[in-house]
């Protein structure tokens, strides 16, 4: 089986480089495009087995703008918590604590406040635990970038550090091989996205969330 992941397209807040977390900003009309043109990726593939989304609503509309109806929702696939970061831009943040927002980047700083990045990806493995053995056949999964960040870490092991930012409405593949005494995963694909301009982002200083 698949298990498919998409970070939900550009919001209003990441186009000002404004974090997010649990604060939900709705999709600006850029992220509205990237969030169509994903679309293609699934036109011309069997329908999953099963689609879920974060519960915020930057996430569940790029699910329907993905062209999927009555997926479940899962506040475990919520961005992570980010505590008195949340609303604020990243220059002040910067200004603020330098060095702070490229450790927090990094998986090694948590915000005042705010989510660990252990506790994080703990429950977002729960969660993709269980969509997975509640599935058949291929699962997709449209929520955030550290979503699938902490994807990466829990299921081939790759930290944040080895990690490049994940542009909005890009898509991430994992196989997963139900037929061994031990689950396997391999990761098949990261970050596709369906234009080149979707990749031109800065690094570490690239709005996140």
């Amino acid at each position: 089986m698949r298990l498919i992941l998409v970070r939900h397209g550009e919001t209003v807040w990441n186009a000002e480089r404004r974090l997010q977390g649990h604060a939900d900003a709705p999709l600006s009309l850029r992220g509205i495009e990237q969030a169509r043109r994903a679309a293609k990726f699934f036109e011309s593939s069997p329908p999953p087995n099963r689609v879920v989304s974060s519960d915020l609503s930057r996430a569940r509309h790029t699910a329907e703008l993905l062209g999927f109806t009555g997926f479940a929702t899962d506040d475990r696939l919520r961005e992570m918590d980010l505590g008195d970061w949340t609303g604020r831009w990243i220059e002040q943040i910067e200004a603020a604590d330098p060095g702070a927002y490229r450790d927090w980047r990094l998986g090694t700083y948590t915000p005042p406040r705010g989510e660990g990045w252990k506790p994080f990806r703990e429950r977002v493995g729960a969660a993709l635990g269980d969509a997975i053995e509640r599935s058949d056949g291929d699962v997709i999964v449209v929520a955030h970038e550290g979503v699938v960040r902490a994807a990466c870490d829990v299921l081939v092991g790759l930290a944040p550090s080895s990690l490049s930012p994940i542009a909005p409405a890009a898509i991430t593949i994992f196989d997963i091989n139900h037929s061994l005494q031990t689950r396997s995963t391999r990761l098949v694909a990261l970050n596709i996205t369906m234009s080149p301009d979707d990749l031109r982002v800065q690094g570490l200083d690239h709005a996140p969330v």
